[in-house]
């Protein structure tokens, strides 16, 4: 589904991503795990047209979307749910919901997705005419979530979901991205909470500075003694 070959990225005169190579593939949710800094949200940036590709690329469901603008690639099933939800704070609920599905397949049923993202968190349905501003960050996170999903994708990408959350809200999320993948969407998604989301992933990619350093099964990932000294702190 997704293939990144050998891709490097630039800020300013930074070099930020070097050489990165990692495929996601239908029916999986795979983790991009390392510390802050590391190119994490570089590199989901880049791929989804949002950043200064170098060298390398980007293909998505067989095309080269390299170099591609952003709102071709949304078009095509790729979206992202940035870190940090940014949502309209004025907005309420629901308006939030709705920018999601402003691509031309979604559009069409944006009344039966809004209704899934419902089901998917029934607590937004209640809130759905508060501003957006009001809300908790675990609320926040539900309706930046559900905004993703409102955009129909083939490929979900999560940038740091968990952040600034409770241990409870931090499940609900986990659980909700577990929801998604069973219904059929693969997942791509950026974690520092390393034990939580080895126990949903399939794959894992372990990023520094800027490189891909270790990668493998979520299952090798979790027995591996460098992940549990580095990242379990066991």
């Amino acid at each position: 589904m997704l293939k990144v070959r050998d891709l490097h990225v630039r800020i300013g005169n930074l070099k930020i991503i070097q050489g990165v190579s990692l495929d996601a593939a239908a029916g999986e949710i795979v983790s991009l795990m390392g510390a802050n800094g590391s190119g994490k949200t570089t590199l989901m940036r880049a791929v989804s047209g949002l950043g200064h590709i170098t060298a390398g690329q980007v293909e998505f469901l067989g095309e080269d979307i390299t170099g591609w603008p952003s709102e071709k690639i949304v078009e095509a099933g790729l979206i992202q749910v940035p870190e940090g939800r940014k949502l309209f704070p004025l907005m309420t609920v629901r308006e939030n919901l709705e920018i999601g599905a402003h691509n031309r397949r979604a559009r069409a049923r944006e009344k039966g997705n809004l209704e899934y993202v419902y089901t998917l968190f029934p607590e937004l349905k209640d809130i759905s005419s508060q501003p957006a501003g009001d809300l908790s960050g675990g609320q926040q996170q539900m309706v930046a979530i559900g905004r993703g999903m409102m955009a129909e994708p083939k490929l979900l990408i999560l940038d740091e979901p968990s952040i600034g959350l409770s241990p409870i809200m931090t499940q609900k999320v986990f659980e909700a991205v577990t929801e998604i993948h069973q219904k059929g969407t693969a997942v791509l998604i950026a974690e520092q909470n390393i034990a939580d989301v080895l126990e949903i992933a399939d794959r894992a990619y372990v990023m520094e500075q800027g490189m891909i350093r270790l990668k493998g099964s979520a299952r090798e990932m979790r027995e591996s003694e460098e992940i549990k000294t580095m990242y379990l702190g066991l």
